[in-house]
């Protein structure tokens, strides 16, 4: 065979192999018909670019055309099936699409026609949930929780008052005002209104009785315990401080204006406590920490003045009180002070009650200045002087006050077992009816001497009628002989009981007869005079200083 006969043959053994080739290209995926058409590319590329030995075979002209016709048309095939695919999945998602957004449409309108007769969700008017309510409904929330409202006032100490709407005819008409703004309301944004809240706030004005509320609040008791401040006291061991008070009792009117003002601004949680309703101690104990160290170091001291049925109690913190910036007493402090106690125990000059024996309770002056002498009269110059010694001493001490002492030596101070709150003639006394001419002698409330046999003073003599007033046993003496002040006469007595100034006393004197209506025509010269035997018993019994009352 020759060379020509062996090319023909190994060519048309490499034609069979194309078309066989050409022919077992089946439809498996795009991507491996391409790969296959890529090397069949490349390996005519590298035929190409490789120069042709004689020993070299290729295709001719006409099997390369058949091969790539053949090629082409797998290729376009491949292609349009690629297309109608995507064509597919377009029409599947665009139908889906559509499905959803008529879903959500529906849902939607459905929505948006069922949120039409009330409140979007999540709608809130003065604080109240009305969501998804008709009007109706919302103004029955609001006019419920308009009733329900309470006035709460609460205080110190736990103090609280509970105020209801009723009481005070408490109401609420927002209707107006929801009926507004329900028809604000863009149903269409229904959605939104799950996730966001919104809140709405009417300007209604509630209405009430303020003449009911005041009437009320007028009932209540604000607290009992009063406010206090803190001060220093004098205890046994020395000088304390007892500690201020917050007290629970509030002003009353301050409160009754103060819960009918803020009721008026909307507010029914009240507390007093800002409102000022209370007073507030004006002295607290850290005030008083420094003075209750100087009391203590230099005025722990108390002076004790005896008024024989009571005494007074002057103590060194008020001393204090009466220093000035410049750490001097204030004498003038001390004179008021002694001025104050001289008013509330003096009773020389004053007119007293007294409890007759048969008479009942008579109304009696002092008498005469110059012979009714009966009585305490505080010397206030010399008391004044003695508690500044006492004061500048510094030292817990008892003293009496000073009396006013006449030059004669009485001392204007009474018979001391008689002194009371309520009287200073006691139950130990000399009592003298002038006009029945009686006396009664009095010790300890009971009789023990009684006469009707004096005569007192000439009645129908002004200048020689025994005065009325409150007297004392002045002096008591023996065989003494009285002279006139004019020196007109001289009377010897044995026994002589002086109870005035002028003379005047009872005393023993020889007479034809006694009592009855002597004294008016025949009387004495101003003297109760008695019998010996008498006097002499009366003296015996009777102690310098009685007391002794005459009246008419």
């Amino acid at each position: 065979m020759d060379k020509t006969e062996i090319l023909t043959e190994e060519q048309s053994e490499n034609q069979s192999e194309a078309e066989a080739n050409a022919e077992d290209v089946t439809d498996t995926e795009i991507s491996e018909k391409t790969a296959e058409k890529e090397d069949i590319a490349e390996n005519d590329t590298k035929a190409q670019d490789n120069e042709v030995s004689e020993d070299d075979y290729s295709f001719d002209s006409e099997t390369m055309s058949l091969i790539s016709s053949a090629i082409a048309q797998k290729k376009e095939k491949a292609e349009e099936e690629r297309k109608e695919q995507r064509r597919k999945k377009l029409r599947i998602i665009a139908i889906s699409s559509g499905a959803v957004i008529i879903v959500l449409l529906a849902i939607y309108i459905g929505g948006w026609a069922a949120t039409m007769g009330g409140f979007l969700p999540n709608t809130y008017i003065n604080g109240i949930y009305v969501g998804k309510m008709s009007i109706d409904e919302a103004c029955t929330a609001l006019e419920d929780e308009c009733s329900s409202v309470n006035i709460t006032v609460t205080g110190r100490n736990g103090f609280e008052q509970v105020i209801t709407a009723q009481e005070f005819d408490y109401s609420y008409d927002v209707r107006r005002e929801v009926q507004e703004l329900f028809r604000n309301v863009n149903h269409a944004a229904w959605i939104a209104s799950y996730f966001s809240d919104t809140f709405y706030e009417t300007e209604a004005v509630p209405t009430y009785s303020e003449d009911k509320l005041k009437s009320l609040l007028k009932t209540v008791s604000w607290g009992s315990v009063e406010t206090e401040d803190a001060q220093l006291i004098h205890g046994d061991s020395g000088y304390y401080i007892s500690d201020e008070v917050y007290g629970d009792k509030a002003d009353s009117d301050k409160a009754v204006e103060y819960v009918l003002s803020q009721v008026k601004q909307g507010n029914f949680d009240i507390d007093l406590e800002a409102g000022e309703c209370y007073s507030e101690p004006q002295v607290v104990a850290a005030d008083l920490t420094e003075r209750l160290e100087l009391l203590n170091t230099q005025f722990n001291y108390v002076i004790t003045i005896d008024f024989d049925y009571t005494k007074e109690v002057l103590s060194g913190s008020r001393v204090y009180e009466w220093m000035t910036d410049g750490g001097e007493l204030d004498k003038s402090q001390v004179e008021d002070y002694v001025s104050y106690l001289a008013d509330k125990y003096d009773t020389f000059m004053t007119v007293r009650k007294f409890n007759t024996t048969n008479r009942g309770t008579i109304t009696i002056n002092q008498g005469r200045y110059s012979t009714g002498q009966y009585g305490w009269w505080m010397d206030q110059e010399k008391t004044v002087n003695k508690l500044l010694e006492c004061i500048e001493e510094g030292k817990s001490t008892d003293i009496e006050p000073e009396y006013v002492v006449l030059d004669t030596g009485y001392t204007y101070k009474g018979f001391e077992s008689a002194r009371f709150a309520d009287g200073d003639i006691g139950n130990t006394y000399i009592e003298v009816d002038l006009s029945a001419q009686h006396m009664w002698y009095y010790e300890d409330g009971e009789i023990k001497f009684e006469t009707d046999q004096i005569v007192s003073g000439k009645a129908s003599d002004p200048k020689r009628k025994t005065p009325e007033g409150i007297y004392s046993v002045y002096t008591k003496e023996t065989g003494y002989t009285m002279v006139a002040a004019d020196g007109s006469y001289t009377s010897y007595c044995s026994y002589f009981m002086r109870i005035s100034f002028e003379g005047i006393g009872f005393h023993d004197l020889s007479r034809s007869a006694y009592g009855g209506n002597i004294y008016l025509t025949n009387g004495s010269h101003g003297c109760i005079n008695m019998k010996y035997d008498e006097v002499k018993q009366l003296y015996e019994m009777v102690e310098r200083g009685t007391p002794v009352i005459l009246y008419y």
